[in-house]
């Protein structure tokens, strides 16, 4: 009685504080009570009498909250502000205000707006009941970011309309060039009409008379005057001919400048579009990660060459992705999507950001998602010259290690598989040796399950080949090489800084689910059978869970498979979380490639929440002593 007393009285002792400072920087001064009958009851209802200092005191908060009086006025209040849920701090508001109930409507109406009209659904599972305030917050800052980027799209159509006036000026420039051209040849022609004309009149004079006997009559003056007349006309000719050439350098010269100033603005326009679309996209990105939002990666496997086969997806973008069905088309966005010709650098590129943030502490989960033979094992396992997402990572965690040369590091590797529901640890020497799942509070851990620590590119290879041979690989009529088990590789990275003492903990869970197919396709029997139901059934979970999360249904069935419930951690919000959807272009495979797609379009939509840095500040001298 006396703990729940003292946890009430400062929960109550905090809200008065709040309402206090409010109402001071609000100027809102409670009404004072006064002294009738019926006031001077109410405040010996809320009160006790001390007879130690004789004096009539205020009832612990969660005592006042059992008074009918305090009680209907409590009702009163949420009965108004159905957002609000913490009865607490309305009794607090209460208390404050003279238990006049419309003063503290009005006031949580000032601070929080109409947010409070509405009701929150799902609150009671959440262990803060004012969530309103988290979320007034974040919208706050998506609706900055999105400020921003209207700003930077507006900067980017300025700069593309001085890039079209930079090139009619250019156009107009060459236009200017050309009708200079045409000028320079009309007069390089008339000079040679001219030219002929004089050729042809000192020709008639030169001839000799027709007839001896004639003597011809020339006039001198009038010789001497076509002679000055032509030397004139050929200095000037000279003299346009320089005049033109030099006009036209010019002209050439200003245009090779224009050519190349406009280069330049093109340039630097295509380089801010660049930098604008990359800004544009980190913004996006950066509101993504503020609502935790699961990325999804789509890749296309390379089509077979059976005879007949036709392709049924065409990539329009690095983003967008056409399925076509039955005469229709559909058209879906992903984060990124990797075609078939795509090479495996490409695809581990784009996943090096979320890889790398687990040196930082926080955890990090990756799924390959799809239908048997969609390339999941490609991209998780790869092959010896072009090792896949498992190997790759883990070996650039080590090489980033040796680069931060003050912080030292211990990476440890761990290997399971869900199996038929059983959990196998593909590490230990017992060949098949089960392992249970233990929850602990909100944490989920496998106790007893092997941890390998590796340090270089080879212990890295010697983990992952032990771990191949103790899986469960069966053929079937669906893929050569196909898996009845989802394998999960755990990586977990311990990072002290040597600086400051502090430490981080992260861990990488890099799942491959087994391919989702249908019995009649697989024609498996007897223990095949077996599996091929416990992996329906298990991805038929993970559906409910991403489901669930979608809905934001105040219960998650976690616990309805080994898988989702080992996975737990990862989809609760406490990991940054990508999933690779893998399909197949062939007819055949329509069906389930429109399954696929549908999947990895709906939870893209799935907001976790921002994952947690799993950070310890360095021990102080005093907490040491």
């Amino acid at each position: 009685m006396g703990s729940g007393a003292s946890v009430s009285r400062r929960t109550g002792e905090a809200s008065t504080l709040h309402w206090e400072k409010f109402l001071h920087s609000n100027q809102v001064a409670p009404s004072a009570p006064t002294l009738t009958e019926d006031d001077r009851e109410r405040i010996n209802i809320c009160r006790y009498f001390d007879t130690q200092t004789g004096l009539w005191l205020l009832l612990p908060l969660h005592w006042e909250m059992d008074v009918d009086f305090v009680r209907h006025r409590v009702q009163q209040v949420m009965k108004a502000l159905p957002g609000l849920v913490d009865q607490k701090e309305i009794a607090a508001a209460l208390r404050q205000c003279n238990y006049d109930s419309d003063e503290v409507i009005s006031i949580y109406l000032t601070i929080f707006g109409d947010v409070l009209l509405e009701t929150h659904k799902g609150a009671q599972s959440y262990p803060d009941s004012n969530v309103f305030r988290s979320h007034s917050e974040k919208n706050q800052v998506i609706e900055d970011l999105q400020q921003r980027l209207q700003l930077k799209e507006k900067e980017a159509e300025d700069l593309l309309q001085r890039s079209s006036c930079l090139s009619q000026e250019s156009q107009h420039l060459s236009d200017v060039v050309q009708n200079l051209t045409r000028r320079v040849v009309q007069l390089e022609a008339d000079k040679q009409v001219a030219m002929e004309k004089l050729r042809a009149l000192l020709s008639h004079t030169n001839d000799p008379p027709a007839q001896a006997n004639v003597k011809a009559s020339v006039d001198h003056q009038h010789l001497q005057q076509v002679s000055r007349l032509a030397r004139e006309l050929s200095v000037s000719g000279k003299q346009l001919r320089s005049t033109v050439h030099s006009m036209l350098a010019n002209m050439q010269e200003q245009l090779q400048q224009f050519r190349a100033e406009a280069e330049l603005m093109i340039q630097r326009q295509q380089q801010a579009h660049a930098a604008e679309a990359s800004e544009r996209r980190a913004l996006c990105t950066k509101v993504l990660e503020l609502q935790g939002n699961i990325r999804v990666f789509c890749r296309c496997v390379r089509q077979s060459d059976s005879a007949g086969s036709t392709g049924c997806l065409e990539v329009l973008s690095d983003q967008e992705l056409l399925l076509v069905q039955k005469g229709g088309k559909k058209k879906f966005i992903f984060d990124s999507v990797f075609s078939s010709s795509a090479y495996q650098e490409q695809v581990l590129d784009g996943t090096l950001p979320i890889i790398t943030s687990c040196l930082d502490g926080y955890n990090v989960c990756i799924l390959a998602y799809g239908q048997s033979g969609s390339g999941k094992s490609y991209t998780m396992m790869g092959l010896k010259d072009s090792p896949g997402i498992n190997i790759w990572s883990v070996t650039e965690l080590l090489r980033l290690c040796k680069e931060r040369e003050n912080c030292t590091y211990t990476i440890k590797i761990s290997m399971l598989e869900v199996y038929v529901e059983s959990l196998i640890d593909l590490l230990c020497e017992n060949l098949h040796s089960e392992v249970e799942i233990r929850t602990q509070g909100r944490s989920v851990a496998v106790p007893g399950l092997t941890q390998v620590e590796v340090r270089t590119e080879e212990d890295v290879l010697s983990v992952m080949e032990m771990g191949e041979k103790h899986s469960h690989l069966t053929p079937d009529e669906a893929n050569t090489e196909s898996s009845y088990s989802h394998l999960l590789l755990i990586v977990t990275v311990e990072c002290t800084d040597i600086v400051c003492g502090a430490t981080t903990r992260g861990t990488l869970t890099l799942c491959e689910l087994a391919g989702s197919e249908r019995i009649s396709k697989t024609q498996a029997t007897g223990q095949r059978l077996t599996e091929t139901a416990s992996i329906n059934k298990s991805l038929m979970a993970l559906r409910q869970v991403f489901s669930a999360l979608k809905s934001n249904a105040l219960h998650v069935p976690y616990r309805n498979s080994k898988l989702t419930h080992l996975l737990q951690p990862c989809l609760s919000g406490d990991a940054k979380v990508c999933v690779f959807v893998h399909v197949s272009p062939d007819v055949k495979d329509a069906a389930e490639t429109l399954n696929t797609l549908a999947f990895g379009s709906s939870i893209r939509q799935i907001a976790l929440g921002k994952a947690p840095q799993n950070r310890t500040p360095a021990k102080t001298p005093k907490a040491e002593k």
